[in-house]
């Protein structure tokens, strides 16, 4: 074995054992909250919780999703402090355009759509501006390969996000779905506030530096990291929007309390026990685009195989396991035996795996930075999904959802199998360099014609 395939495992293994313990909390803090809020609050008030949660993270995604990717794609290549100074304040500047558009959209469109008005609106919305933040402030720190910061961040926010919504209601004794809302909100918020002050920020910029009016600079890379990442946030836009299309057109078609069994059945398993896979795919994304800046674009291709192998041999003991323990985990989560709910538990297994391989597949279109035709994929799978749920779910209920997780994902990576340009691909890798000249992505230009 080579020299840099050792680098690649060492540090593969090193940030993906970091990345585990930073979601294996989160993952036991996410499946107790499930257990925990359904039972405080009902699976009614839990499936209202659940439909809004899920379309503010979808526009949580999507608008921060464009910078924290561009985050993680080309802040490895600022080197200098003043290149690093500038290109923080580019992306404090992108994060507060990013919230401000997301509480014009969502101040308007959740109460045309009915689903949440008056005073309570704000609670909604000050969830929205504190996960856009947090997910920039990770972006950061993956980019910067220091997991480590990653895990405690992480930690606080998973223990927080658990605590804060059942001492808000503990306290209150009232029993709303806003209260988990709001103290969600404030779980997100008080690590992201102590990060703020004590973390990332360089030493040398000031609080004037940072919210002065931007520069010529800061206004190009800002536009340089939209053109290469407003493709992805529609794509997460899109991803997350799989969950609000579930859970709609569930709550439409059998009301609430339907809806908050899916949602408590898919939170558990596609949200926790798919945390599980995360860790491969956090470590190999900052990896992976570290070796292709740098000129090793062979190894970054390797590293993306191994991280899709080592996510085929964790889901296999996985998957047996909880095929023959769902009706055990039925009970736990709804209290008492379904056997409906306990025949979601196999198919959001293997949609939730599916959709992890599918984070590391399309990598090599990032690479290229060729984010349209990621973009392409995800919109059949989404067209899918919607148009899937909207056919069946009257007929086949929750078990419709939730097979449709799985049909999404598939046509997802045979999108991706007939976009990704193999050819360029191989004649890009061919032509590693050990000192690249500087990435400029646009849609007219792909990344391999900025290399020599």
């Amino acid at each position: 074995m080579s020299r840099e395939a050792k680098d690649i495992r060492r540090i593969l293994f090193r940030d993906g054992f970091n990345y585990f313990l930073s979601k294996a909390v989160p993952g036991l803090m996410g499946f107790l909250s499930v257990l925990t809020f359904v039972r405080l609050l009902g699976v009614e008030q839990y499936g209202r919780y659940a439909i809004i949660f899920a379309l503010v993270m979808a526009w949580a995604s999507g608008l921060s999703g464009w910078l924290s990717q561009g985050v993680l794609r080309f802040q490895s290549q600022r080197h200098d402090l003043g290149d690093s100074e500038g290109f923080f304040r580019s992306t404090m500047l992108g994060m507060l355009l990013s919230a401000l558009a997301g509480l014009v959209f969502l101040g308007i469109a959740m109460p045309a759509l009915g689903i949440e008005k008056g005073w309570s609106l704000f609670v909604p919305l000050i969830l929205l501006c504190g996960l856009i933040a947090y997910t920039v402030a990770i972006g950061r720190l993956q980019a910067s390969l220091q997991s480590r910061k990653v895990l405690w961040l992480e930690i606080s926010r998973a223990l927080l996000c658990l605590l804060m919504p059942v001492s808000f209601v503990a306290l209150t004794g009232i029993r709303d779905y806003r209260l988990l809302l709001l103290g969600i909100a404030a779980g997100y918020s008080l690590p992201l506030t102590a990060w703020f002050l004590f973390g990332q920020r360089p030493r040398s910029t000031n609080a004037r530096g940072l919210f002065g009016e931007p520069s010529a600079e800061s206004r190009r890379v800002l536009a340089e990291l939209w053109r290469f990442g407003w493709p992805v946030a529609v794509w997460l836009l899109c991803q997350q929007g799989l969950l609000v299309s579930d859970r709609y057109f569930l709550q439409r078609f059998y009301g609430y309390a339907d809806a908050g069994v899916y949602a408590s059945m898919y939170d558990v398993i596609v949200r926790s026990f798919s945390l599980i896979f995360m860790p491969v795919t956090l470590a190999i994304h900052p990896l992976v685009m570290n070796l292709w800046n740098s000129g090793k674009r062979a190894d970054a291709l390797r590293a993306i195989n191994t991280g899709v192998l080592y996510q085929l041999l964790l889901f296999v003991p996985i998957a047996v396991g909880l095929f023959f323990l769902s009706p055990l985990m039925t009970r736990m989560v709804l209290g008492r035996q379904s056997p409906l709910a306990s025949a979601l538990v196999l198919p959001l297994t293997v949609g939730g795996f599916l959709w992890q391989v599918c984070l590391l597949s399309h990598k090599p279109l990032e690479l290229l930075c060729q984010t349209k035709r990621m973009l392409v994929g995800i919109s059949l799978a989404f067209a899918i999904n919607i148009g899937g749920n909207w056919l069946l779910v009257p007929h086949y209920g929750y078990r419709a959802s939730a097979y449709l997780t799985i049909a999404s994902a598939i046509a997802y990576l045979l999108m991706l199998s007939i976009l990704t340009p193999l050819e360029e691909l191989r004649r890009s890798a061919a032509r590693s360099t050990a000192a690249p000249e500087p990435i400029h992505c646009n849609s007219a230009e792909p990344v391999t014609t900025s290399y020599s």
